[in-house]
Protein backbone atom coordinates (compact mmCIF):
# COMPACT_ATOMS: atom_id res chain seq x y z
CA UNK A 1 0.00 0.00 0.00
CA UNK A 2 1.43 3.38 -0.98
CA UNK A 3 1.42 6.33 1.38
CA UNK A 4 -0.94 9.03 0.09
CA UNK A 5 0.78 12.27 -0.88
CA UNK A 6 -0.66 15.72 -0.42
CA UNK A 7 -1.03 16.13 -4.18
CA UNK A 8 -2.91 12.82 -4.62
CA UNK A 9 -5.28 13.61 -1.73
CA UNK A 10 -5.84 17.12 -3.10
CA UNK A 11 -6.57 15.74 -6.59
CA UNK A 12 -9.14 13.32 -5.14
CA UNK A 13 -10.73 16.21 -3.22
CA UNK A 14 -10.89 18.32 -6.40
CA UNK A 15 -12.51 15.42 -8.24
CA UNK A 16 -15.11 14.99 -5.47
CA UNK A 17 -15.99 18.69 -5.62
CA UNK A 18 -16.24 18.52 -9.42
CA UNK A 19 -18.55 15.52 -9.16
CA UNK A 20 -20.67 17.23 -6.50
CA UNK A 21 -20.98 20.41 -8.57
CA UNK A 22 -21.84 18.45 -11.73
CA UNK A 23 -24.48 16.41 -9.91
CA UNK A 24 -25.97 19.59 -8.42
CA UNK A 25 -26.27 21.06 -11.93
CA UNK A 26 -27.98 17.87 -13.13
CA UNK A 27 -30.41 18.09 -10.21
CA UNK A 28 -31.08 21.76 -11.03
CA UNK A 29 -31.75 20.97 -14.70
CA UNK A 30 -34.03 18.01 -14.01
CA UNK A 31 -35.78 19.71 -11.09
CA UNK A 32 -36.47 22.85 -13.12
CA UNK A 33 -37.93 20.84 -15.98
CA UNK A 34 -40.00 18.74 -13.59
CA UNK A 35 -41.42 21.90 -11.98
CA UNK A 36 -42.40 23.28 -15.41
CA UNK A 37 -44.11 19.98 -16.27
CA UNK A 38 -46.00 19.99 -12.95
CA UNK A 39 -47.24 23.57 -13.43
CA UNK A 40 -48.24 22.82 -17.04
CA UNK A 41 -50.04 19.65 -15.98
CA UNK A 42 -51.93 21.46 -13.22
CA UNK A 43 -53.02 24.21 -15.60
CA UNK A 44 -54.05 21.84 -18.38
CA UNK A 45 -55.83 19.33 -16.15
CA UNK A 46 -57.42 21.54 -13.48
CA UNK A 47 -57.62 25.17 -14.54
CA UNK A 48 -58.16 25.24 -18.31
CA UNK A 49 -61.11 22.82 -18.40
CA UNK A 50 -63.01 25.14 -16.03
CA UNK A 51 -62.04 28.41 -17.70
CA UNK A 52 -62.71 27.03 -21.19
CA UNK A 53 -66.42 26.77 -20.33
CA UNK A 54 -66.59 30.45 -19.36
CA UNK A 55 -64.06 32.06 -21.76
CA UNK A 56 -62.79 29.68 -24.46
CA UNK A 57 -60.86 32.32 -26.42
CA UNK A 58 -59.10 33.70 -23.36
CA UNK A 59 -58.24 30.16 -22.27
CA UNK A 60 -56.77 29.43 -25.69
CA UNK A 61 -54.65 32.58 -25.55
CA UNK A 62 -53.48 31.75 -22.03
CA UNK A 63 -52.57 28.24 -23.17
CA UNK A 64 -50.52 29.66 -26.06
CA UNK A 65 -48.74 32.09 -23.72
CA UNK A 66 -48.13 29.29 -21.22
CA UNK A 67 -46.55 27.17 -23.95
CA UNK A 68 -44.22 30.00 -24.99
CA UNK A 69 -43.26 30.81 -21.39
CA UNK A 70 -42.66 27.13 -20.59
CA UNK A 71 -40.45 26.78 -23.65
CA UNK A 72 -38.44 29.88 -22.68
CA UNK A 73 -38.01 28.65 -19.10
CA UNK A 74 -36.83 25.20 -20.21
CA UNK A 75 -34.42 26.77 -22.71
CA UNK A 76 -33.10 29.10 -19.97
CA UNK A 77 -32.63 26.22 -17.53
CA UNK A 78 -30.72 24.27 -20.19
CA UNK A 79 -28.49 27.25 -21.04
CA UNK A 80 -27.66 27.99 -17.40
CA UNK A 81 -26.91 24.31 -16.73
CA UNK A 82 -24.76 23.99 -19.85
CA UNK A 83 -22.70 27.10 -19.06
CA UNK A 84 -22.29 26.02 -15.45
CA UNK A 85 -21.11 22.55 -16.51
CA UNK A 86 -18.56 24.15 -18.86
CA UNK A 87 -17.33 26.42 -16.05
CA UNK A 88 -17.01 23.42 -13.71
CA UNK A 89 -15.00 21.45 -16.27
CA UNK A 90 -12.67 24.35 -17.10
CA UNK A 91 -12.03 25.34 -13.46
CA UNK A 92 -11.53 21.71 -12.40
CA UNK A 93 -9.01 21.07 -15.17
CA UNK A 94 -7.16 24.32 -14.40
CA UNK A 95 -7.01 23.56 -10.66
CA UNK A 96 -5.61 20.08 -11.35
CA UNK A 97 -3.09 21.56 -13.80
CA UNK A 98 -1.95 24.16 -11.22
CA UNK A 99 -1.51 21.42 -8.63
CA UNK A 100 0.57 19.44 -11.11
CA UNK A 101 2.74 22.48 -11.87
CA UNK A 102 3.34 23.11 -8.16
CA UNK A 103 4.26 19.45 -7.57
CA UNK A 104 6.63 19.65 -10.54
CA UNK A 105 8.17 22.82 -9.13
CA UNK A 106 8.59 21.20 -5.70
CA UNK A 107 10.28 18.17 -7.28
CA UNK A 108 12.86 20.36 -9.03
CA UNK A 109 13.98 22.26 -5.93
CA UNK A 110 17.72 21.67 -5.43
CA UNK A 111 18.17 23.55 -2.17
CA UNK A 112 18.00 20.96 0.68
CA UNK A 113 16.60 23.46 3.17
CA UNK A 114 13.80 24.54 0.83
CA UNK A 115 13.09 20.94 -0.21
CA UNK A 116 12.90 19.81 3.42
CA UNK A 117 10.69 22.80 4.24
CA UNK A 118 8.31 21.95 1.41
CA UNK A 119 8.19 18.32 2.46
CA UNK A 120 7.54 19.28 6.10
CA UNK A 121 4.77 21.67 5.03
CA UNK A 122 3.21 18.89 2.94
CA UNK A 123 3.42 16.44 5.86
CA UNK A 124 1.80 18.95 8.22
CA UNK A 125 -0.94 19.75 5.67
CA UNK A 126 -1.77 16.11 4.92
CA UNK A 127 -4.09 15.47 7.94
CA UNK A 128 -6.16 18.56 7.08
CA UNK A 129 -6.23 17.51 3.43
CA UNK A 130 -7.51 14.05 4.45
CA UNK A 131 -10.33 15.66 6.46
CA UNK A 132 -11.19 17.82 3.43
CA UNK A 133 -11.23 14.64 1.31
CA UNK A 134 -13.73 12.95 3.66
CA UNK A 135 -15.95 16.05 3.65
CA UNK A 136 -15.80 16.31 -0.14
CA UNK A 137 -16.70 12.60 -0.43
CA UNK A 138 -19.80 13.13 1.71
CA UNK A 139 -20.71 16.23 -0.30
CA UNK A 140 -20.36 14.29 -3.56
CA UNK A 141 -22.55 11.48 -2.17
CA UNK A 142 -25.20 14.00 -1.09
CA UNK A 143 -25.18 15.70 -4.49
CA UNK A 144 -25.42 12.28 -6.15
CA UNK A 145 -28.43 11.40 -3.99
CA UNK A 146 -30.04 14.74 -4.90
CA UNK A 147 -29.49 14.10 -8.60
CA UNK A 148 -30.86 10.56 -8.23
CA UNK A 149 -33.96 11.94 -6.52
CA UNK A 150 -34.41 14.28 -9.49
CA UNK A 151 -34.23 11.25 -11.82
CA UNK A 152 -30.66 11.55 -13.09
CA UNK A 153 -28.68 8.90 -14.87
CA UNK A 154 -24.99 8.53 -13.98
CA UNK A 155 -23.02 11.59 -15.12
CA UNK A 156 -19.88 11.20 -17.21
CA UNK A 157 -17.82 14.32 -17.79
CA UNK A 158 -14.65 15.11 -19.68
CA UNK A 159 -13.34 16.98 -16.63
CA UNK A 160 -12.89 13.61 -14.92
CA UNK A 161 -10.51 12.64 -17.72
CA UNK A 162 -8.58 15.87 -17.23
CA UNK A 163 -8.31 15.24 -13.49
CA UNK A 164 -7.27 11.63 -14.08
CA UNK A 165 -4.65 12.79 -16.59
CA UNK A 166 -3.31 15.30 -14.08
CA UNK A 167 -3.24 12.55 -11.43
CA UNK A 168 -1.18 10.30 -13.69
CA UNK A 169 1.28 13.11 -14.39
CA UNK A 170 1.44 14.15 -10.73
CA UNK A 171 2.22 10.65 -9.40
CA UNK A 172 5.81 10.42 -10.69
CA UNK A 173 6.41 14.05 -9.77
CA UNK A 174 5.14 13.37 -6.24
CA UNK A 175 7.47 10.36 -5.94
CA UNK A 176 10.35 12.48 -7.23
CA UNK A 177 9.46 15.28 -4.81
CA UNK A 178 9.41 12.76 -1.97
CA UNK A 179 12.96 11.68 -2.89
CA UNK A 180 14.30 15.20 -3.53
CA UNK A 181 15.50 16.05 0.01
CA UNK A 182 17.65 12.89 0.10
CA UNK A 183 19.01 13.57 -3.38
CA UNK A 184 19.63 17.22 -2.57
CA UNK A 185 21.35 16.29 0.70
CA UNK A 186 23.55 13.75 -1.08
CA UNK A 187 24.41 16.32 -3.77
CA UNK A 188 25.25 18.91 -1.08
CA UNK A 189 27.51 16.37 0.69
CA UNK A 190 29.36 15.59 -2.56
CA UNK A 191 29.86 19.30 -3.27
CA UNK A 192 31.17 19.97 0.23
CA UNK A 193 33.58 16.99 -0.03
CA UNK A 194 34.90 18.36 -3.32
CA UNK A 195 35.29 21.80 -1.78
CA UNK A 196 37.32 20.48 1.18
CA UNK A 197 39.46 18.12 -0.95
Amino acid sequence: MTTPTLSSVTLKTLENYRNAATQAVVAYRLGGKRLVRMVNGALQNSVYPRTAKLAPRATQRLDNVRGSVSEAIVKGVDQVAQRTEQAIEISSAKAAEQLFKFADYAAKVDNPAVANGLQTAARLSLPGAKVALVISSKLAQGAGALADAAGATPVRSSAGKATLSAKRRAAPVARKAHATPKTSAARATRISKRATA
